[in-house]
């Protein structure tokens, strides 16, 4: 997850530039160890209980099935991550993991941590360096991750960057089982002193997984606010008009199902959810960026791909409205395209896309609301408090404190 201050930058230090980006920092030779001092409570929208719904009810079940189907069960889970200073997804997916024999190989980016470098002798060390610290060596200590599992003091934006550290860094991996991108921002921001956005990333991202050879999982978890949307939502509203104008589609009845609307009536209550907050605008918001998904590996001739919804979780975080998504897809590629000699260049491959695009609108209807589902005493609640405590714990902040913070967290009076 990624956070920092207003003006972009960390602990008060200007933001680097994107020539920075491109020759990279020294962060030391080391990470040393931290000893565990008093208990935290710097406490952090992550560590609400919706979050860990999120973290429990769609990423652990969607890779604990991702697991089911794999090849070679004992191979390491490679991991794209986003973890922030906690690293409380790769800890909930390490239980996954570890009853199966598998380690988790991550790999990511996170600007906002304070990497130790050993050139300091003070006991008085940054507060968000321990909790970082300690929780890697955690699960080092417990056999749950590779050696090869590193977090890269670097903005993901840096990926779409060329020539960039965080680039060429990204190059040297082999293509994920998982892609998490927890940004927490909406996909058209731009950091401070960039210009690339997330969405870029993203692109980045796609662009490096063209040569996964099996089944694979993308997390994305966005602000999604109509003030917000920028160039991406013209990607997502261009892929959805053109199944919308094809001819011989029926796409068009199956998304005014999902927006409970008449198919007449289709491209007015667009533009009306486009430009206002609420659950239909999640909906709209998720089959956009999935017919933007299908369309992106359709047009991989040599690799194609077919992108399946799988689930989509909304939740309140700024209003009262729901105004973050977190989108699962699982994307299985199909194998190499080998194409026959063709004069003008002409290829033959099948057009699946618009008959796949119904599908995604089907399964936009059913927008998981988080927050309703922890709004009453019952398996939900009871089951993400009882996770969220025991990863607090662990992580050794004081749970007591967390259970006061929680009941008198701003966000409860948007649920009212």
């Amino acid at each position: 997850m990624i956070e920092s201050n207003d003006s972009g930058s960390v602990d008060g230090e200007s933001e680097p530039t994107d020539i920075q980006a491109i020759y990279g920092f020294d962060l030391g030779e080391s990470l040393q160890e931290i000893s565990v001092g008093k208990k935290s409570t710097d406490f952090q929208p992550w560590h609400l209980p919706v979050k860990q719904l999120v973290r429990s009810w769609q990423w652990k079940e969607l890779v604990n099935r991702l697991l089911d189907d794999r090849p070679e069960p004992s191979s390491p889970l490679r991991y794209f991550t986003l973890p922030g200073r906690d690293l409380f997804d790769i800890r909930v997916l390490s239980d996954v993991c570890e009853p199966r024999g598998i380690q988790i190989e991550y790999f990511g980016f996170d600007q906002s941590q304070t990497w130790p470098t050993g050139e300091s002798d003070s006991d008085d060390q940054n507060p968000q360096v321990a909790p970082w610290v300690t929780a890697e060596s955690a699960l080092r200590q417990a056999d749950r991750i590779t050696d090869s599992a590193v977090i890269h003091s670097d903005r993901l934006e840096d990926i779409a960057i060329a020539g960039s550290n965080a680039a060429a860094m990204l190059r040297d991996r082999m293509p994920f089982d998982v892609v998490n991108m927890d940004a927490c921002e909406h996909l058209a921001y731009v950091p401070t002193g960039r210009s690339y956005t997330t969405f870029h990333a993203l692109q980045s991202l796609l662009r490096h997984q063209l040569s996964a050879e099996h089944p694979w999982l993308l997390f994305i978890t966005t602000r999604v606010d109509a003030d917000l949307l920028g160039p991406p939502s013209e990607a997502f509203r261009r892929a959805i008009d053109a199944n919308i104008s094809a001819e011989g589609s029926d796409f068009s009845s199956h998304l005014a199902d999902c927006l409970g609307v008449p198919v007449d009536d289709l491209i007015d209550a667009m533009k009306h959810h486009w430009a206002n907050n609420g659950v239909d605008l999640m909906k709209l918001y998720s089959v956009g960026l999935g017919k933007y998904l299908l369309q992106y590996f359709h047009a991989q001739a040599n690799h194609p791909a077919a992108v399946e919804l799988i689930s989509s979780f909304v939740y309140r975080v700024h209003a009262s409205e729901p105004d973050m998504a977190a989108i699962a897809f699982r994307i299985t590629p199909s194998q190499l395209q080998i194409q026959e000699p063709t004069v003008g260049g002409t290829l033959d491959y099948p057009s699946l896309e618009m008959n796949r695009a119904k599908y995604i609108a089907q399964r936009a209807s059913k927008v998981f609301d988080a927050d309703h589902a922890l709004s009453e005493p019952g398996e939900a609640l009871d089951k993400a408090t009882a996770e969220m405590r025991a990863l607090l714990s662990d992580a050794n902040y004081d749970v007591d404190a967390w259970d006061g913070w929680v009941n008198g967290h701003p966000r409860k009076s948007l649920l009212e």
